[in-house]
């Protein structure tokens, strides 16, 4: 029998031609490729007086965020533990300390309520996740930055294309980082990107991932070089190649089909387990979330029962999340209450989602996971 992964990348013969058209210009490193993927991020998230600035991982992304924030040495940068390691990891990149919150019960996103208690004269920033494409309190958060006078980092790495009130995630606020990872919705190999309000920091973003060059991402949007720069800031290489941008360019014109497709098998999952005692399934219909994964809970102590009973049936699952604040690396890092927190990660399962998913593919996760709670 066929295994189920929990990850399967959509990539087609388009993605493949989009690949040889670019190896066939010849300019391999940041080029026209990637100012075309930009403007088509662009485009799709409605940016009006926003501006893209694409990377080669979302990790980078937040980092440049941070520093184009002004995020530096002794800083405080509130976000949840209930994540992955990678924005805690960018924080302390920056030299400042990272400062954890408790989530809440209904949408696994930052608890506002939990954040103010965290807040010093230290604190700069806080960084919410959109947990698997869901929106977290964002309103709460935006206004708490303002009474506050902190920056928005938001890290939308799971929601690409996910909207609030009628508006994409990222086409307003402060900055927002997204990813293009190998297992995301849309995908370039690896990459990410950041979205700001301001044109200082969008060129200051420019030359943080490019060493601090200037003049250069002028012209390699052009395929050539400058031999005429100067060096004006810090900077890394952080730059998005043509190969991968065209990666994403060949998935990016169809993200809206990959977004049907996995709302579609959500809505399926939800409808199926919705009824099931013991499951508590995502409190949302996905008409508006763009969903990276679709995450259940798993009640009363059984979630390693059904993990072994779907592997015996062929279906792998997934953790999202070991809670960062149990890492050894992060055991001296500031945390508030983590009630929340501590209760969700033992309950959290990620079932298997595919853009364009085999209907029997699905059939047999809905069967697999019903037939378990109807024997337990």
């Amino acid at each position: 029998m066929e295994r189920i992964p929990v990850f399967v990348p959509c990539m087609g013969n388009d993605t493949k031609k989009h690949l040889e058209d670019a190896l066939d210009v010849g300019w391999l490193g940041m080029g026209s490729y990637t100012k075309e993927f930009e403007d088509r991020i662009s485009d799709f998230l409605d940016l009006k007086d926003r501006f893209v600035v694409a990377t080669n991982t979302g990790t980078s992304s937040l980092h440049i965020a941070l520093r184009a924030a002004k995020i530096g040495s002794g800083d405080e940068v509130i976000t949840p533990s209930f994540n992955y390691v990678a924005d805690h990891q960018a924080i302390k990149m920056t030299g400042a300390n990272v400062v954890m919150c408790d989530i809440q019960e209904d949408n696994l996103g930052i608890d506002c309520s939990q954040v103010e208690k965290l807040i010093t004269d230290k604190t700069k920033a806080i960084i919410p996740l959109h947990f698997a494409g869901i929106p977290c309190d964002q309103k709460g958060v935006f206004e708490i930055a303002q009474k506050y006078d902190l920056r928005i980092i938001e890290d939308a790495m799971h929601a690409f294309g996910t909207t609030i009130d009628n508006k994409k995630i990222g086409s307003y606020g402060d900055i927002t980082c997204f990813s293009f990872d190998p297992v995301k919705i849309i995908t370039s190999i690896d990459g990410g990107c950041v979205i700001v309000n301001d044109e200082d920091e969008f060129h200051y973003l420019q030359n943080l991932r490019l060493l601090g060059v200037d003049k250069d991402t002028t012209e390699r949007y052009k395929n050539k070089r400058s031999w005429d720069y100067d060096v004006i800031s810090e900077g890394y290489r952080y730059h998005l190649t043509n190969i991968m941008a065209s990666v994403g360019i060949s998935q990016i014109k169809r993200v809206n089909e990959f977004i049907k497709s996995r709302q579609k098998t959500c809505q399926e999952y939800n409808n199926a387990f919705k009824n099931i005692e013991g499951l508590k399934v995502p409190q949302t219909d996905f008409r508006e979330i763009s969903p990276f994964i679709y995450s259940l809970r798993i009640l009363d102590d059984k979630r390693e029962y059904l993990i072994k009973h779907l592997d015996e049936l062929g279906i792998d699952v997934g953790i999202h999340f070991i809670p960062v604040h149990k890492h050894k690396y992060f055991t001296n890092d500031k945390y508030g209450d983590m009630t929340v927190t501590d209760k969700v990660v033992k309950e959290v399962l990620t079932l298997p989602l595919h853009t364009n998913m085999k209907s029997d593919y699905i059939k047999r996760v809905i069967d697999g996971v019903a037939s378990f709670f109807k024997n337990n």
